[in-house]
């Protein structure tokens, strides 16, 4: 659970960080990344590898061009630069170079999300992600984050489904989470889907 929150929070945090460490905004220039390549992008590949299907400008470490050469766990890459709420992917790597999790933020978004707060607690701890995607409806979600932990065993294997209302798809409207482990879901969480707003992690 902790390695699932913490790649969510990092991937919901990220552009503040960066854009603040910056000025390095529109000046580093960092561009290239899309859902298409992050699909491309699995499990195993070398961080050579990655880049050679990003492009040599996506990802940043520490406010230059990430290389094969990065001692870095995690490049950040983006769409079309540093930007506030901009899109952008964190692909992450094992103590081998071997790239073992993959996050992304807003590259990818629902075309007609409708789910509501009786679909919500519908889902439970320990149903399938087709499970939930027929709870919530499918259209409401996108998978935001895989990892294999334990690479290339499957063992402990976990992903992420975030949800939206039909109240919009914006980094502060009406979504859920529901997190995964082994296939099945082992908490899930919401911000403004149920009742009041609170914070979108505990």
């Amino acid at each position: 659970m902790a390695g699932i929150k913490k790649a969510v929070v990092v991937a919901g945090v990220a552009v503040g960080l960066v854009v603040g460490a910056a000025g390095a905004s529109s000046a580093a220039g960092f561009s290239g990344m899309s859902k298409e390549k992050y699909d491309r992008v699995r499990f195993g590949m070398s961080r050579q590898e990655v880049l050679d299907i990003v492009g040599p400008t996506a990802c940043a470490d520490n406010g230059k061009p990430a290389t094969a050469q990065s001692t870095v766990p995690t490049f950040t890459c983006w769409v079309s630069g540093i930007e506030e709420w901009a899109p952008y992917s964190h692909l992450t790597f094992n103590a081998e170079g071997k790239l073992y999790m993959k996050s992304f933020y807003r590259m990818s978004l629902p075309a007609a999300p409708s789910m509501t707060a009786a679909q919500y607690k519908k889902v439970t701890v320990g149903m399938t992600e087709e499970q939930v995607l027929k709870a919530v409806g499918a259209n409401s979600c996108v998978e935001t984050d895989v990892a294999q932990p334990a690479f290339p065993s499957t063992a402990g294997a976990t992903s992420t489904l975030t949800c939206w209302t039909g109240k919009g798809t914006g980094f502060l409207d009406a979504a859920a989470w529901f997190w995964f482990k082994d296939g099945k879901v082992f908490e899930k969480h919401e911000r403004d889907v149920v009742g009041a707003s609170r914070p979108p992690f505990g």
